[in-house]
C-alpha cells in the first residue's frame, strides 16, 4: 500500500511539474477571419503589439489604454473580427480623449514580422509555432 502511495505521489509530483511551463489560456480565440487558424491569429496579435497571445500573462497587464486600442485597431485592420457580438471593444467609441481613435488621424503601426519576432513570447518560448519566421 505504502509503495502505491508513493508511485501516486510521484506521478502527480511529475505531472504538476510538467504543467509549469504552459502558458495560460489564449486571447487569441476571440478573433477570426476566413482561413486563419488559432496559430495565425496569435502571429497577427504579436505583429500588431501584443507582447503575448494569452490572456493571464503578466505582459498583458502591462498595456495601457492607448496600447490596447493600437493592438485593437491594427487586428481590425488585417481583416480580423471578433467572435461574439457583445465583444466589439472601441469599433464604436467615438471619444477624442483615445489617443489611437481611428478617425482621429493618428497612426495605426501595420503588423511586423520583426515585432512578432522580438515580442516578450517569442523571446521567451523560440520553439513555439507562433514564434517561426
Amino acid at each position: 500500500m505504502k509503495q502505491i502511495l508513493k508511485l501516486l505521489s510521484c506521478i502527480t509530483l511529475l505531472s504538476i511539474a510538467g504543467c509549469d511551463s504552459k502558458p495560460p489560456s489564449r486571447y487569441s480565440v476571440i478573433w477570426q477571419k476566413p482561413d486563419a487558424d488559432s496559430t495565425e491569429v496569435a502571429k497577427a496579435l504579436l505583429e500588431c503589439g501584443k507582447p503575448t497571445p494569452y490572456n493571464a500573462d503578466p505582459e498583458n497587464s502591462r498595456l495601457g489604454f492607448g496600447e490596447w486600442a493600437i493592438i485593437h485597431t491594427c487586428m481590425l485592420q488585417s481583416g480580423f473580427h471578433y467572435r461574439s457580438e457583445n465583444g466589439k471593444w472601441c469599433e464604436d467609441c467615438q471619444d477624442d480623449r483615445i489617443p489611437v481613435y481611428p478617425l482621429s488621424g493618428a497612426f495605426i503601426p501595420q503588423r511586423s514580422v520583426e515585432r512578432r519576432l522580438n515580442s516578450p513570447y517569442c523571446k521567451k518560448y523560440k520553439n513555439a509555432l507562433e514564434c517561426q519566421p
